[in-house]
């Protein structure tokens, strides 16, 4: 779990780092590489840090009911969290479409389209935490 995190982390990199470059060079279009970025690193650490937690509850190969409740919480935060910046990203390009750069919709696009990839995948986890918690 920890190496596909390094791997997540190392591959996302280039979003945030290249959007943050694009900004410093004056290039206000690689804000929603920035921060669509950072927020796909820091949903990946906190979608590893609640499985970890339900993981360290395991006890006899089963786990504590509250730490799969816990955990559930989060992952559901962690997906609204990405969906809100899917939707602020999405606004911030059309308002700038508007002003005139076209370019920031379609970095807006490309990390929204990613972000929106990994919260469909962070609804599987928590269909997966639903079942579990139903049973």
């Amino acid at each position: 779990m920890v190496r596909t995190l390094v791997i997540a982390l190392v591959l996302t990199s280039f979003f945030t780092f290249g959007g943050i470059s694009l900004v410093t060079a004056g290039e206000v279009a690689g804000l929603p590489f920035a921060v669509g970025g950072a927020v796909l690193q820091i949903a990946a650490v906190a979608l590893v840090g609640a499985a970890r937690g339900v993981s360290r509850s395991l006890e006899s190969q089963t786990v504590a009911r509250p730490a799969m409740v816990a955990a559930r919480r989060r992952v559901a935060v962690i997906r609204r969290v990405a969906l809100g910046t899917v939707i602020v990203l999405f606004l911030y390009g059309v308002t700038r479409l508007v002003l005139g750069d076209p370019w920031s919709l379609v970095t807006a696009a490309l990390i929204g389209f990613v972000l929106f990839l990994f919260a469909n995948g962070i609804r599987a986890t928590l269909k997966a935490h639903d079942q579990a918690l139903a049973s």
